[in-house]
């Protein structure tokens, strides 16, 4: 798939220079298509717009060299975001204590979708989450998709 081609090609470039791959996606709409990279820097997690057009001009001379892509399509480069999303086993410990939404591939206590509080890792590499009702033990694969949630990180001033 070009989405795991192109990771694979920026992974260790990206994190040579000092950034963190947060996610890239490749989106098509009406035939247009726009390549989504999400990244921070390693040693603070911040990404300004510097960051962005600093890591543009890099990714885009990356690309040209191996042009992953068979057509024409935009460059969007930023940062994680408020509602940063968590794609990766490290990021349920680095934001131990954020607030989360995690939607699990599979039911469980009758539901997909849970707020509540990343707890870290336990013994037995289970993610911990805190909701209102439960403390819950997740395996990381099996985890749809996991975001911080944005309007409690505006309220904690956890923005980057």
């Amino acid at each position: 798939m070009v989405v795991d081609h192109i990771k694979d090609l920026l992974f260790m470039r990206l994190k040579n220079l000092g950034y963190h791959l947060i996610r890239v996606q490749l989106i098509n709409v009406n035939n247009k298509k726009t390549l989504q990279i999400m990244a921070e820097r390693i040693k603070d997690r911040n990404m300004g717009i510097e960051d962005c057009s600093f890591l543009s001009k890099e990714i885009s001379s990356f690309l040209e060299v191996d042009d992953p892509i068979n057509s024409s399509y935009v460059l969007e480069v930023s940062s994680g975001g408020l509602s940063r999303p968590l794609t990766c086993f490290n990021d349920y410990v680095f934001f131990k204590d954020y607030k989360a939404k995690i939607v699990l591939k599979e039911k469980f206590l009758g539901k997909k979708t849970f707020k509540g509080f990343l707890q870290g890792i336990d013994e037995k590499d289970n993610i911990i989450f805190r909701t209102d009702d439960h403390e819950i033990k997740i395996k990381y694969l099996e985890i749809e998709k996991a975001n911080i949630d944005p309007d409690w990180a505006i309220e904690n001033n956890k923005i980057n």
